[in-house]
C-alpha cells in the first residue's frame, strides 16, 4: 500500500553557526543526519528538514539548493525557516536577500528563528518581525525549555496562511 503520511519539508538556511542542525536536534534529540537532511515521523506525518549554510545567501548555492528542494517537495506543504543569529548585520543581510529568496522558494511559507536570544545585543522578535514583515519565533536553540515554542511556532506556520 502506498505511503498515506502527510509530508512536510521544512528548508532551514541561514549563516554558517546560526543554529540550524541544534534546532533540529532540539525537536528531536535522536535524529540523525542524513547528509544534508533530517527525517523525522509521527503516526501521520514525515517532516523532513533540509539544512543549507549559506553565507551571505549565495546565489549559485541557494538555485542549486532550491531546485532540488522544490523537486522533492510538494507545493504549500513546504516551509523556509530563516534561521538567525539575530544580530543586526545578520538580519540586514536576510532582509535585503528577501525578494531573492521568494523568487527562488514560490508556494513556500516563510518563518524566522531568531536564534541565540541568550547572548547579548541581539533584535527581538519584534524588531525582525518590522524589519522583514515575517513571522518569527525568538529562542534559544541550547535551551531544552525553547522545545515546545518552536514546535507550536512550526504547527503556526504550517496550520496558518503566515509567512506566504
Amino acid at each position: 500500500m502506498k505511503d498515506e503520511k502527510k509530508q512536510i519539508a521544512l528548508a532551514l538556511i541561514g549563516q554558517p553557526g546560526v543554529g540550524k542542525s541544534t534546532i533540529v536536534r532540539l525537536i528531536d534529540e535522536t535524529v540523525e543526519s542524513r547528509g544534508t537532511t533530517y527525517v523525522i515521523e509521527t503516526d501521520a506525518v514525515r517532516y523532513t528538514f533540509w539544512e543549507l549554510q549559506t553565507s551571505s545567501y549565495e546565489p549559485e548555492r541557494l538555485s542549486i539548493f532550491s531546485t532540488s528542494f522544490l523537486n522533492e517537495s510538494i507545493p504549500y506543504n513546504r516551509y523556509l525557516l530563516i534561521v538567525t543569529n539575530s544580530t543586526q548585520e545578520d538580519v540586514n543581510q536576510l532582509k535585503y536577500s528577501k525578494r531573492y529568496l521568494r523568487s527562488l522558494f514560490p508556494k513556500t511559507k516563510f518563518g524566522i528563528i531568531a536564534n541565540m536570544q541568550d547572548l547579548k545585543d541581539r533584535l527581538n522578535r519584534t524588531r525582525i518581525e518590522k524589519m522583514t514583515s515575517l513571522p518569527t519565533l525568538e529562542i534559544s536553540a541550547i535551551n531544552e525549555s525553547h522545545r515546545s515554542r518552536l514546535i507550536n511556532f512550526i504547527s503556526y506556520l504550517i496550520n496558518s496562511e503566515s509567512g506566504l
